[in-house]
C-alpha cells in the first residue's frame, strides 16, 4: 500500500511541473501557485482513489473474466 502513495506523490509532482512549465511559458500569464498545488493535491488524492477502487474491483473483474463453459447441449440429438 505503500507504493500507492510514492506512485500518486510522482504522478502529482510530474503534472506540477507540467503545469508550472506551461503557465510560464505557452500561456505567459502568472497565476498563484496555490491553484497549482490544489490541483495537484487533487490529482494525489485522485490517483490514490482511483488505485484503491481498482483493489477493490480486482476479485469481481477476475471472476467476469474466467471462461465459462456454455450450459447447452452441442452434440448431435439422440432422436
Amino acid at each position: 500500500m505503500a507504493s500507492v502513495f510514492v506512485i500518486s506523490a510522482v504522478i502529482s509532482i510530474i503534472y506540477f511541473i507540467i503545469r508550472f512549465v506551461e503557465m510560464r511559458f505557452v500561456e505567459k500569464e502568472n497565476k498563484p501557485l496555490k491553484f497549482l498545488v490544489r490541483d495537484s493535491l487533487l490529482v494525489y488524492f485522485s490517483v490514490v482513489c482511483g488505485t484503491f477502487i481498482i483493489d477493490q474491483l480486482k476479485p469481481v473483474i477476475q471472476d467476469v473474466g474466467d471462461k465459462i463453459a456454455p450450459a447447452v447441449f452441442t452434440d448431435n440429438p439422440g432422436f
